[in-house]
């Protein structure tokens, strides 16, 4: 008789009752549009604003291990989850452990490594200040170090491997209290990760000189970051309960909100750069005026470029540079290279706001002339932008 002949030996209103139907559809539908917003993130990058970064390529290969978590979860689900545990067959049941190894290991490691860099990365784009990338180079590295850290303890939690799925091979393995705590450091490491990302942002949004509508905009889709950290907290209550749960498929729920942590954790890195196509559906212009501002990012460069010195001038220097960066992540302009033009452009970036370079000449003690031309074109429009032609003289 074979052993799946257990299922005869069941209370059949038992064997019957099943969650396996709304976790596959909760799941699938949370990552489709993860999916769906991390393409449209994608196309933005590489063709509208044509600026792919290093955190699209993190981003890339987070979306691609969230396919591999989904597969296993699929696969989880067809052969347990949302069953008693009681009324899985063996065989079946020794699937949904190897299917449960797969998805710790591409989800609950790579996945979420992979998402928090990107993350960081794309934030580094907001300033030059270097108490400000000192802690996200901090954060990247503390991420590289518990991503590490959890494949090595999923890898090394029963000896040989295959032993975590076949005790026919009598494997040695450590006890659920260690397992439980490796479960519960990895989760507190996300936890802390997506509470720093969310909150950094925040503060130096607020202070820029853009419309309130834009910061407003930024700073929800940011804070998206929080919901991921309430499905952390949530999986880490239910890992917690892991060493005594005795019927762990019928609700797997550690498993599932890790599922959904990963998607919200998608769809908020990816949000934010969906600007160029959204800015003209929600009227999110960049700066607080659409004509004077139009050319913010190209005035913060031009005002470097100015000898100037004292505390006016810093703090001038400083609110550019850092709504240069903000209006590039948000708009997704090119980089600017080492000459202060435009890739893949020959236009040098003269033009600066004459308030601004007023501002400039009288911490400095220098003359300042400025003409000023307009259009009524909306730059973000493909039209011409309102310009101030500058010169100094010494």
């Amino acid at each position: 008789m074979s052993s799946d002949s257990r299922t005869f030996y069941v209370d059949p209103e038992r064997a019957a009752e099943s969650n396996a139907a709304w976790l596959i559809a909760v799941v699938c539908v949370v990552w489709s549009l993860a999916f769906v917003t991390a393409l449209v993130r994608f196309y933005t990058r590489a063709v509208v604003s044509r600026s792919f970064g290093r955190d699209d390529v993190f981003m890339v290969m987070a979306v691609l291990c969230g396919i591999g978590g989904l597969a296993s979860w699929v696969v989880g689900c067809h052969n347990g989850y949302g069953n008693h545990i009681d009324t899985i067959p063996p065989t079946r049941f020794l699937t949904l452990i190897e299917a449960q190894f797969y998805q710790s290991i591409v989800e609950a490691s790579f996945a979420f490594g992979f998402l928090k860099i990107s993350i960081a990365l794309s934030l580094l784009r907001l300033s030059r200040g270097s108490w400000y990338n000192r802690i996200l180079w901090a954060l990247i590295g503390f991420t590289c170090f518990y991503t590490i850290f959890a494949f090595i303890t999923f890898l090394t939690y029963c000896k040989p491997i295959a032993g975590q799925w076949n005790p026919a091979l009598r494997p040695k393995c450590y006890s659920r209290v260690t397992y439980r705590n490796f479960g519960l450091f990895n989760a507190a490491c996300n936890i802390f990760t997506d509470i720093s990302f969310a909150t950094l942002p925040v503060p130096l949004i607020w202070s820029l000189q853009l419309q309130r509508r834009v910061r407003i905009y930024l700073i929800a889709i940011l804070s998206g970051g929080y919901c991921a950290v309430g499905l952390g907290i949530a999986r880490a209550l239910f890992i917690i309960a892991y060493v005594h749960e005795t019927d762990g498929t019928f609700y797997p729920w550690a498993p599932f909100f890790q599922a959904l942590q990963l998607d919200i954790g998608i769809i908020a890195a990816c949000a934010p750069t969906l600007r160029p196509l959204l800015g003209r559906a929600l009227k999110l212009s960049t700066t607080l005026d659409p004509y004077r501002g139009a050319n913010y990012y190209r005035a913060g460069k031009a005002l470097d470029r100015l000898p100037l010195s004292g505390d006016t001038a810093r703090r001038c220097r400083r609110q550019s540079a850092v709504s240069g960066h903000l209006v590039e992540m948000i708009r997704g302009d090119k980089q600017w290279d080492a000459a202060n033009r435009r890739k893949g452009s020959v236009f040098t970036p003269i033009a600066v706001h004459a308030e601004h370079a007023r501002v400039k000449g009288e911490a400095s003690g220098e003359s300042i002339e400025a003409e000023t031309a307009s259009t009524p074109n909306d730059p973000e429009m493909g039209g011409i932008v309102k310009t101030t032609e500058v010169r100094v003289d010494t």
